[in-house]
C-alpha cells in the first residue's frame, strides 16, 4: 500500500491533532500499519477511510492505537526499578501504560520489596485499557518472569492449546486504570514519587516533548524520579530535571536548582 503526498499529509494532520504523534519521515511506518489495519477491517479505499477518520473520533482513536502500539512484555527495561524504594515511594504514575504489562510489573516488584504503593496507570486508548484491566496475557509476555513469581501472581489458563496467564484478581484491584490524553488532559491532582513515561516521546516533535515534560515535572514531588524509555533522552529539551542515569531523571529538591 502506497500513499500519495496528499493522503500522507492528511493522515499526519488528523493523527497529530488528536494525539500529538508526529509522523514526519514515517511514511513507511504509516503505510505498513495502514495495510495491516485494512486487512483486519476490510477497508479498501484510502480516501474513503480518510473521510471516515475525519468524521468518526472513535475510529480515529482505534487507528491511533494501531500507529502507536509497540510490542511489550513484563519487566521490560526493568533496571530503573531500583529507584522504587519502599521508604520513599508512596505513589507511582505509569503515564502511558498500554496493555498493562508495565504497571503490573511495577506492582509485582513493589510487593516483592514488601510494600504496595498507589499506582495510577493511564493511556490514551480506551480499548487497550480494557485489555489491561482484563489482565490476560500470552505466555511470551511473561518470558522474563520466574516460575515462582508466575505461580504467585498469575493463574495459568489454556485456550485452544495455548497457555495464557491471568493476573490474580487481588492484584488487579491495586492498580487504578484511567483513560487520559497526556497532551490535552490535565495531570492528576496528586503529586507522584515516580513517573514512568516510556517509549512515548519517540512519536512527538520537539515542541510537544517540551510541553509534556513540563507537565510531568509539575506532577512530581521534589526529589521524585522521572523514568523514560531506553531509546529516549531529554538532552535536546528545555527542562529542569537532574540527569541521574540513562533514562532516569530526578526533580530537584529546590525549584531554584537548574538541570544538569
Amino acid at each position: 500500500m502506497q500513499l500519495n503526498e496528499r493522503q500522507f499529509e492528511k493522515f499526519k494532520e488528523l493523527i497529530y491533532k488528536a494525539s500529538g504523534i508526529n509522523l514526519d519521515g514515517k511514511a513507511q511506518l504509516l503505510e505498513t500499519r495502514l495495510a495491516k489495519w485494512f486487512r483486519k477491517t476490510g477497508e479498501t479505499s484510502i480516501d474513503d477511510y480518510l473521510f471516515r477518520l475525519s468524521s468518526d473520533p472513535v475510529e480515529l482513536s482505534s487507528f491511533i492505537d494501531v500507529i502507536a502500539t509497540t510490542h511489550t512484555f513484563f519487566f521490560r527495561e526493568s533496571k530503573p526499578y531500583e529507584y522504587i524504594d519502599k521508604d520513599s515511594c508512596r505513589s507511582i504514575w505509569c503515564a502511558a501504560c498500554a496493555s498493562g504489562e508495565e504497571p503490573y510489573s511495577i506492582l509485582i516488584d513493589c510487593l516483592e520489596k514488601g510494600f504496595a504503593p498507589y499506582i495510577l496507570a493511564t493511556d490514551i486508548s480506551g480499548k487497550i485499557l480494557e485489555k489491561a484491566e482484563t489482565g490476560i496475557y500470552p505466555e511470551d509476555r511473561l518470558r522474563h518472569i520466574s516460575r515462582p513469581l508466575k505461580d504467585m501472581y498469575f493463574i495459568a489458563e489454556q485456550n485452544f492449546g495455548e497457555t495464557f496467564y491471568k493476573i490474580r484478581s487481588e492484584l488487579k484491584k491495586q492498580v487504578v486504570f484511567e483513560q487520559s490524553n497526556l497532551l490535552t488532559d490535565a495531570a492528576p491532582e496528586r503529586h507522584f514519587d515516580i513517573i514512568f513515561c516510556r517509549n512515548v516521546m519517540i512519536y512527538f516533535d520537539l515542541a510537544t516533548k517540551n510541553r509534556l515534560v513540563e507537565k510531568l515535572y509539575y506532577a512530581l514531588r521534589p526529589e521524585g524520579y522521572f523514568i523514560i524509555g531506553g531509546a529516549e533522552s531529554l538532552s535536546l529539551l528545555e527542562h529542569r530535571f537532574h540527569f541521574i542515569a540513562p533514562s532516569v531523571y530526578q526533580k530537584p529538591s529546590s525549584p531554584h536548582q537548574s538541570d544538569t
